[in-house]
Formats: structure tokens, sequence, C-alpha cells
């Protein structure tokens, strides 16, 4: 059940100290000639939305926007670490400020500048408040896959985060699946990902399929959900 589709008389009667909230965060980033700007979105929306359902937790309205390193992409929108944290900052104090007791942040997108700027806003909550607050990316969990189900390098627009595309947006999935690699050198700071990187795929999306991103979804959602039950006591 999503927040904004209650009054504020249902949320007033909804809130306790057991309720757990939900933040779903993503992107609107390229990724590459098959899957949407708001692939990163649709996946924190999709596990949101899975983990709601299995403790009648509220959805808050989800954040679209984040920090991305691929802004030399048209399309993507990037906004500034300042703005990410600020607004993630603000969203906390106030279901806060209402007596939420218990949040949990889901962030599609997982670079460690987008990360970094939601990290810092739940720390600072947690500093003041006594309020729980769980954070993590769904790639956290996602990526134990590699070396298992897909190669050890996969990495954004891959075969990982096509095929649960492909399970989740399966309208939004084009078949045209692209990658090449220029080359850098390592630990080298990268301002043009265009030039090495030109279909906007960081790994090979080649392999993915709509079984494997249901496998993926199953274990993600199952895994997160025995964080959850723990960590919040569920």
């Amino acid at each position: 059940m999503y927040w904004h589709d209650l009054t504020f008389k249902e949320i007033e009667e909804k809130i306790n100290d057991k309720l757990l909230v939900i933040l779903p965060i993503g992107s609107v980033e390229e990724h590459g000639y098959h899957l949407p700007l708001n692939s990163d979105s649709a996946q924190a929306i999709y596990v949101s939305e899975e983990i709601a359902k299995k403790c009648n937790s509220l959805i808050l309205p989800p954040i679209y926007y984040g920090y991305t390193e691929l802004k030399d992409y048209k399309g993507t929108i990037s906004i500034r670490y300042s703005t990410l944290y600020n607004l993630v900052f603000d969203i906390l104090s106030k279901v806060v400020d209402d007596g939420v007791k218990n949040i949990l942040i889901i962030s599609g997108h997982a670079s460690s500048i987008h990360m970094a700027a939601i990290r810092d806003a739940a720390n600072e909550i947690v500093e003041k408040e006594p309020v729980k607050i769980m954070f993590l990316s769904d790639y956290d969990i996602a990526y134990e896959l590699r070396s298992k189900l897909v190669p050890a390098n996969d990495s954004h627009a891959g075969i990982i985060e096509t095929s649960r595309m492909m399970a989740i947006r399966p309208d939004l999935v084009k078949k045209d699946f692209k990658f090449t690699y220029n080359g850098k050198g390592k630990f080298m700071v990268i301002s043009n990902y265009s030039s090495i990187y030109p279909e906007g795929t960081l790994s090979d999306p080649n392999g993915s399929s709509p079984e494997l991103g249901r496998k993926i979804n199953e274990y993600v959602v199952e895994k997160l959900w025995e964080m959850v039950k723990e960590n919040f006591n569920l």
C-alpha cells in the first residue's frame, strides 16, 4: 500500500511502533540500447512492493532521481549529492516526526556517491532520533549471484539487470543487445563513459532471460525479507 494513496487520517491510524515504512529510490539513467532510463527505479519499486506484501508496510512515494556518473549519455538526469542528501533527509525527518519508528530504504541504483548521499542522510537521522533505518541496494544482494548464475564481471545493464527487467517490465525491454568495451587503465578517473562504453552497457547482456530474472528477483526478495524480519523484529 502506498503512503500517498491514503488520507492523513488513515496515516494517523496506521502509524505505530511496529509499522515498517519503505522508501524506494532509483535514478533516471541510461541502460544501453535495450533498457529504459527508469530501470533502477522499476527494480527498487518491485522489491519494495514484494516486501510490503509480506508485512503490510507502507511504501513512500518513490524518488526517481539520483546521482549518476553516466551524465554524458543523452536522457540521463543526475542530481547533485547535496540535492539527494537533502531530499532524503527531509523525507525521513518528516515521517519520523509523524511517529514512524522503522524505515527500510531500497536503492535500485548503487553508484558510490549516490549511496553515500543517502547513507549520510540516514546516519544523521538515527544519530538524533530513536528510529531504526535499514539501507541497501537490491544489488548488494543480486550481485551475490555473480560467478554463480552469471559471469563474475556482470555489471550495469548486463545479464542480471536485463533479466530482472525482463521479468518485471517485459514491455520496456528491447532486443537490441549491444556491448562494446574500448578499454581503460585500472583506477583511472573517468569523465566520459560513452567513450569507453559507446552503447551504455558496462557488461554483455547476451544470455539474459525472463526465467533467470524471476530466479534472481526471488533470491533478492527472500534474502532481503530474512534481513528485514531480523532487523525489525517482524
